[in-house]
C-alpha cells in the first residue's frame, strides 16, 4: 500500500501541475474512434446531520462513467437511492469517504455485504485515517451474514474481510495528491478544515477529513464532504466544471434549535451554531470558493437543516447569487422533493448570472442527475 501511494503521489505533483486552471479535460487525448465515456454526477442523498429525514437521504454521490459507478460518501439510504435511479449496484467500483460522521458512512457496511454477495473481487475503499479499521471491522463483523448466506450449489465464497481493500490516507494532505485511479477516472484528494471547534474532551489524535476531485469523462468535479472556509478546497476546485459542495444555514439552524431544543442550555445551542458556522461552508463562503476558483458550476447538497423545515430558502444561496432564486412557495412546493440545486457561476466576463434550479425526477425518484453540462 505505501509504495503504491508514493507512486501515486508521484504521479499527482507533477500531473496536478500540468493541470491549467479552467480546462475541462485533464486527461490523456482520446482517439477519435474511442470516446471518454459519459461521465454523469448523481447526488443519491442531500440530507446533512445524523438525524434521518422523511423527505432527503444523507450524503451519498455517484459518478457514473460508463458501465462503471464510483461512491463518494455512503449515508444512509445509499441503496435504496440507487435503485430509485436505477443505477445497479453491481457496477460499484470504488467507494470513497470524505470522513466519518455518520451520514457520510452509515451505509459503509451494507455496500460491502451487497458487493460480498453479488460481485467477486476486491472493493476499494477510501477514506481518511479510520476507514481500513471502520471497513475491516464491517466486514469482520458480518461472519453471521456469511454463515446464513452458504451456497447451495457450487464452492464457498471468500470471506467478505478477504473481498474489500480498505485504504487510508495521509493526514494533513496539503496538496492535491492523486489517490486513485483506473482506465476511466482519476481522483485526487486533499485535507479539508472540518474539524475546527476544539473538543470538550481529549482525544488521542483528531479526526480527518478530505475533499476530493475527479477526472472523467472530459469534465473535473469536486467534491468538498463537509468543510469550512479553507485555502486547500481553492487548490482542489481551481478550473473545475463541477464544485458539489456543502451547504449550512446558521440563522435557520438557530430557529430550529430554538423550536426544537428549547430544554437544552443556551450555551449548548450556541456552540451547535458555533459548529456550524466554522466547521462548514455558508452560502457567502460558497460563493468566494467559486469565485476565486473559478469553477463553472455550483451544485449544493448536505442541507442544514433541511429545506423542508425552512420557509425562507433563501438564505441557501444569497451569498452565491445577487438575486433570491430559490425563494417562493410555488417554487418550493414544485421542488418540494428537489435535492439539489445547481447554479451557473460566473460568466466569461467575471460577473455572476441568474441561478437555475435543473432537476431531474425521472419516475419521481428522489435523486439529481447532472447531465446539462
Amino acid at each position: 500500500m505505501q509504495t503504491r501511494q508514493h507512486l501515486l503521489s508521484a504521479l499527482a505533483t507533477s500531473a496536478f501541475a500540468m493541470l491549467s486552471i479552467g480546462t475541462a479535460t485533464a486527461q490523456a487525448p482520446q482517439q477519435a474512434s474511442t470516446p471518454a465515456p459519459r461521465a454523469e454526477w448523481v447526488t443519491l442523498g442531500t440530507s446533512g446531520g445524523p438525524s434521518v429525514q422523511a423527505e432527503r437521504s444523507q450524503i451519498a454521490n455517484a459518478l457514473v462513467v460508463g458501465d462503471a459507478v464510483y461512491l463518494f460518501d455512503v449515508g444512509n439510504g445509499v441503496q435504496r437511492q440507487m435503485a430509485k435511479a436505477h443505477i445497479p449496484e453491481r457496477n460499484v467500483a470504488a467507494v470513497f469517504i470524505t470522513h466519518h460522521h455518520l451520514d457520510h458512512n452509515a451505509s459503509l457496511g451494507p455496500i460491502i455485504m451487497t458487493h460480498w454477495s453479488f460481485k467477486s473481487g476486491k472493493l476499494p475503499i477510501y477514506g481518511p485515517a479510520g476507514t481500513v479499521h471502520l471497513a475491516s471491522g464491517l466486514a469482520a463483523a458480518n461472519t453471521p451474514t456469511e454463515l446464513a448466506g452458504f451456497p447451495t450449489a457450487g464452492p464457498a465464497k471468500p470471506p467478505a474481510t478477504a473481498e474489500i481493500e480498505p485504504h487510508d490516507l495521509p493526514d494533513d494532505i496539503q496538496q492535491p495528491t492523486l489517490v486513485f485511479q483506473d482506465s476511466r477516472v482519476r481522483v485526487w484528494a486533499i485535507g479539508v478544515d472540518h474539524y475546527q471547534v476544539k473538543p470538550s474532551i481529549p482525544l488521542a489524535k483528531m479526526p480527518q477529513a478530505v475533499a476530493y476531485r475527479v477526472e472523467a469523462g472530459g469534465r473535473v468535479f469536486v467534491f468538498t464532504g463537509d468543510s469550512g472556509p479553507s485555502a486547500r478546497l481553492i487548490k482542489l476546485a481551481s478550473g473545475a466544471d463541477v464544485l458539489i459542495s456543502e451547504i449550512v444555514e446558521p440563522e435557520a439552524v438557530a430557529n430550529q434549535l430554538m423550536k426544537n431544543a428549547m430544554g437544552a442550555a443556551p450555551r449548548v445551542r450556541d456552540a451547535v451554531i458555533n459548529g456550524m458556522s466554522h466547521n462548514h461552508l455558508t452560502s457567502a463562503e460558497v460563493g468566494k470558493l467559486a469565485s476565486t476558483a473559478q469553477v463553472k458550476r455550483v451544485v449544493l447538497t448536505h442541507f442544514v437543516p433541511s429545506p423542508e423545515v425552512v420557509s425562507d430558502r433563501s438564505g441557501f444561496t444569497d451569498g452565491i447569487f445577487p438575486r433570491r432564486w430559490l425563494v417562493g412557495q410555488s417554487t418550493i412546493s414544485a421542488t418540494r422533493r428537489c435535492i439539489s440545486a445547481a447554479v451557473r457561476t460566473p460568466d466569461d466576463n467575471g460577473t455572476a448570472t441568474e441561478g437555475r434550479i435543473e432537476e431531474d425526477f425521472k419516475e419521481k425518484a428522489i435523486y439529481f442527475k447532472i447531465a446539462c453540462i
